[in-house]
């Protein structure tokens, strides 16, 4: 139960924050300037943060941010974002999209593996037009450093991740090859990796039933330890080839490799029924195997200028195959033995394609295009010795859109951008077993977004207005029953609606602080809630649309300033929901009663470094989430995350590099979660294994820009998909 309720908070959190596509960014936007008072002399950067339009464009190039180990390490201070747990964020906005060098990074681990030294800029989205995807609200686009020459070249990264408190070692190692010869490019990659994850759950779930009798009270104490281990290699390879000047065209292919894909749950439960007095003891064992027989995915792509139009074409495909074998043992009283297999395979397959074109117009650009993905998915389940139903269905979805945007400046009046989006998705939903469940559905919707940018002397402001959707993912629209316990089910729905998102926000920047604001409101928005599952206390979590709509109010302040050696990039901030929800609870006298989520959230993010002599580092970040309520959950606890560093380079251009950081150093990244639901109460208290050393060391030579230009399609329906 503890672990797969974990499953299901993160699930519902994923699926409130889905994300998508950017704009290109100018980075010749800092400088120096040295400024003579008398005999004083004053030197002084200008903010290597600037507003452009909906997004913050930061320098990294030069700053102390290019010595932040990997990009995933650097991201996190970045203005504008902060980690979640284990996951980057866009401050009130949710889990981002990446690009990088103008290509959808499909692999998130694939931040681990670029360094923080090649990155140039960083450009946060905010509010992406209607070039992107509607279920897109945000955007990270990277850029790395050019450099130039032909020739071989290849950089090396090792590391090892130390597990402090469960006392895991998890070695990696990636090698990246590069040759450039006049206006080719071949680049390649291979990677290995090792990871563990042990969470340690506490829960207390609680079922009031109503009975002939009265109200039965179903009490559930459990302690669980959830291990999941996996090792895996990762290939590409890839061209870029610049025909002529304005014409250059290439391809990208990747392959994932899995091996030894496991996840070990033990769950120990005591079980208490009132006012009958009954007691029972659970031990339950869950061995779950995870066999990848393929996963492919490729990009081509054309970039070119005839006359004054430009013309951006890409090409994507993915394919991946997965059957997950879960081997279930349940132990009641230490006496009653039951043995189950719950086996579920699931097959995907995508074919995208983006054009985008753009042309001058009066004082600004239009660009206009097409994007098209076709998505087939198959997923079967089955279920022995557990009077479950077996599931075999297949979803087919076909998305079809058409955009028109136009970006001008008036000179004294701003920056305008004001685009439309047109979507068309068709949706078949074939179930194999009875055929009463298929169902096709179609929708088309517009999707309007609207922007403006001054600057005012030294004061950047923007204002934007956007209209967005929120898909269910595939599991969510699966039918399939997965077993938890023996008082707990999961399942999703194929009817789930979408939900539509409106926001307006507001971005002011001055010299080095900015400030953010963004009011939404989401109808339709995905959860889950738990329902009555036959008469013997037994509860299924069900997917569902909640019925009244969701407000969120998110404000944060962040400040990146620099003292002599001293970078701190601090950010402060809140986020507060506005939710009420009615639940059926056989306690109270009508039957019912209502739950309330406005409690904030705040959040306090404290980024320290220090850049010491002879090219030495030291980091100091501490993160803070309080308590308060998140659409329909309560956190209960506050969380706590401070890490160490310590980093030396040696060579030119800091060719050889060693980084040492030590995580969670107090061990308070623990977090305290309840849901209510009236007659359904259940509490978690989980403990992660954040608390680890990491050791990497780096030597590159002769390192060069990839020219890839690819810049990915379908990539909303990728991000679906992620959790398959």
């Amino acid at each position: 139960m503890a672990a797969m309720t974990a499953a299901v908070i993160m699930a519902t959190v994923t699926s409130f924050a889905q994300t998508n596509d950017s704009i290109s960014m100018d980075t010749t936007l800092w400088y120096n300037q040295t400024q003579q008072l008398g005999e004083v002399v004053v030197k002084s950067r200008l903010p290597r943060t600037k507003l452009k339009g909906n997004s913050m464009v930061t320098r990294i190039k030069g700053s102390v941010l290019a010595q932040s180990g990997t990009a995933k390490e650097m991201l996190a201070k970045v203005p504008g974002m902060t980690m979640k747990g284990d996951e980057l964020e866009v401050l009130g906005k949710g889990t981002p999209i990446f690009y990088i060098n103008g290509r959808k990074m499909r692999d998130k681990d694939e931040l681990k593996r670029l360094r923080s030294e090649e990155i140039l800029s960083v450009e946060v989205i905010t509010n992406p037009g209607a070039q992107y995807d509607a279920t897109i609200s945000s955007v990270v686009r990277i850029k790395t450093i050019r450099r130039e020459g032909d020739g071989f070249g290849f950089d090396v990264n090792t590391g090892l991740n130390q597990d402090l408190r469960f006392g895991k070692s998890d070695p990696n190692a990636q090698l990246n090859l590069r040759y450039r010869h006049n206006n080719l490019d071949l680049f390649g990659m291979v990677n290995y990796w090792k990871w563990h994850q042990t969470t340690l759950f506490s829960d207390e779930q609680t079922n009031y039933l109503p009975t002939d009798k009265g109200v039965l009270n179903i009490n559930q104490n459990s302690h669980s330890r959830n291990h999941f281990k996996n090792n895996g290699i990762d290939y590409n390879l890839g061209f870029n080839w610049q025909i002529a000047e304005n014409h250059s065209v290439g391809a990208r292919i990747q392959r994932n490799d899995r091996f030894n894909a496991t996840t070990d749950l033990m769950v120990e439960t005591d079980i208490e029924r009132l006012p009958l007095q009954e007691k029972e003891h659970n031990y339950s064992t869950q061995d779950e195997h995870r066999h990848t027989f393929y996963n492919w995915e490729g990009n081509a792509y054309y970039n070119g200028k005839v006359g004054k139009m430009g013309i951006d074409l890409n090409m994507d495909f993915l394919t991946d195959k997965t059957n997950v074998d879960n081997h279930i043992n349940e132990l009641v009283n230490h006496t009653d033995h039951h043995a189950m297999e719950q086996d579920n395979s699931t097959t995907i397959s995508l074919w995208a394609t983006k054009l985008v074109l753009a042309y001058p117009v009066w004082k600004g650009q239009l660009e206009a295009g097409t994007e098209l993905s076709f998505v087939t998915r198959n997923n079967s389940s089955s279920i022995t010795n557990y009077p479950l139903p077996a599931s075999d269905s297949k979803v087919k979805e076909n998305n079809i859109a058409a955009f028109v945007a136009y970006n001008f400046n008036l000179e004294k009046v701003g920056n305008f951008s004001a685009g439309l989006r047109y979507e068309h998705v068709g949706f078949d939903y074939t179930d194999h077993l009875d055929a009463a469940n298929n169902m096709t559905r179609y929708q088309d919707e517009f999707f309007p977004s609207l922007s403006w940018a001054k600057q005012f002397g030294p004061v950047q402001t923007s204002l934007a207005y956007s209209f967005k959707t929120i898909r269910p993912d595939y599991n969510s629209l699966s039918d399939r029953i997965t077993y938890i316990n023996s008082y707990t089910l999961l399942q999703g729905d194929p009817t789930l609606k979408n939900a539509t998102m409106q926001e307006v926000s507001i971005n002011v920047r001055y010299k080095w602080l900015n400030l953010f604001a963004a009011y939404e409101r989401r109808d339709n928005t995905p959860s889950q809630l738990p329902r009555a599952y036959g008469n013997e206390g037994m509860i299924m979590m069900k997917r569902v649309n909640l019925e009244d709509p969701v407000r969120n109010l998110a404000v944060f302040l962040s400040a990146n300033p620099s003292f002599g050696i001293w970078s701190p990039n601090w950010t402060v901030g809140g986020q507060k929901f506005w939710n009420t929800m009615e639940f059926d609870d056989p306690r109270s006298e009508t039957g019912k009663v209502k739950e309330t989520y406005t409690k904030p959230i705040f959040f306090i993010d404290l980024n320290n470094a220090f850049r010491l002599p002879h090219r030495w580092q030291v980091e100091a970040n501490m993160n803070i989430m309080t308590k308060g309520d998140f659409i329909n959950f309560h956190m209960e606890s506050a969380s706590y995350l401070l890490g160490v560093v310590v980093q030396k380079c040696w060579l030119k251009n800091d060719a050889l590099c060693l980084r040492v950081s030590l995580n969670d150093v107090l061990q308070r990244s623990v977090q305290d979660m309840r849901m209510s639901c009236g007659g359904y109460q259940v509490k978690e208290s989980a403990v992660r294994s954040n608390h680890n050393l990491n050791i990497t060391l780096r030597y590159t030579f002769n390192a060069s820009k990839s020219k890839y230009k690819g810049t990915g399609a379908g990539q909303a329906e990728r991000q679906r998909m992620s959790g398959n």
